[in-house]
């Protein structure tokens, strides 16, 4: 039978607490590998929750509160893992936000303040992780985008696009160290259940127009990106590098 096998591995799940971020961290954890995932610290009943599923499910699992977009927090977390697991196999970087709303009511702050969050946090993460993985000769960068890439939804334009500047900096990364043995791709959800689309589409009628703009028939779940997550950073992926992979049901292309 063909699995994906994570055993061996150290992977760092940077905003892993809830939503896409958990079922990644789940899913890593039950392909094998040792995984450590970074939260705010602002919810800690949940993170416990988090620990408590993994580990009972047999995974190995560690939580740390560090803020992604402080880089002084990153590189600690990043060091301390290196120093007590020796490796560091897999960065998947979730940590973002979205709120949605028109150009006309933004201000400066709050576009740094969304680009620092969903952009720069990135970079943070890549920046404290690739001395690690050059050392290694091995590594597996994947970014967590949107499908606001390719369609400008979201419900905002800074959030449209930070995502398109982590489509940017996998360009880079591909084109640099994939002969050192990194390879990067980018993840595009679309539509996923998660506490912010309940947010946002909490009645009835919206949920079911959102439905029916899903070839599939369905949203999607944050399983769906954590499977491809594990894809990509097992030896099953070894020849996708550099690519922007949309996971949408279909929506964006098709609906």
């Amino acid at each position: 039978m063909l699995t994906i096998d994570l055993t061996g591995n150290t992977a760092l799940v940077v905003g892993g607490s809830r939503g896409i971020g958990a079922g990644i961290v789940v899913t890593l954890a039950r392909a094998g590998a040792h995984v450590v995932f970074t939260h705010t610290g602002r919810h800690p009943a949940r993170v416990d929750e988090l620990l408590s599923a993994v580990r009972s499910a047999g995974g190995t699992v560690e939580a740390v509160a560090a803020e992604a977009t402080a880089e002084a927090e990153m590189t600690a977390c990043v060091e301390a893992l290196v120093a007590a697991r020796g490796q560091l196999d897999i960065l998947v970087h979730n940590a973002g936000r979205n709120q949605a709303r028109p150009v006309e009511t933004m201000t400066l702050d709050s576009w740094h303040d969304a680009l620092d969050c969903n952009l720069t946090s990135a970079y943070i993460s890549v920046r404290a992780a690739m001395p690690h993985m050059l050392a290694a000769r091995r590594g597996r960068i994947i970014l967590i985008g949107s499908s606001a890439f390719y369609n400008g939804g979201g419900g905002a334009l800074d959030y449209a696009a930070a995502k398109s500047g982590l489509v940017g900096m996998m360009t880079y990364l591909a084109r640099e160290y994939s002969r050192k043995g990194i390879l990067t791709n980018v993840i595009h959800p679309g539509a996923i259940e998660t506490d912010l689309l309940k947010e946002r589409y909490g009645e009835p009628e919206q949920r079911a127009a959102l439905v029916a703009q899903m070839p599939v028939g369905r949203l999607g779940v944050p399983e769906d990106i954590a499977g491809l997550t594990a894809f990509l950073a097992s030896p099953l992926g070894d020849f996708i590098c550099g690519q922007s992979i949309l996971v949408d049901g279909g929506r964006t292309l098709y609906r």
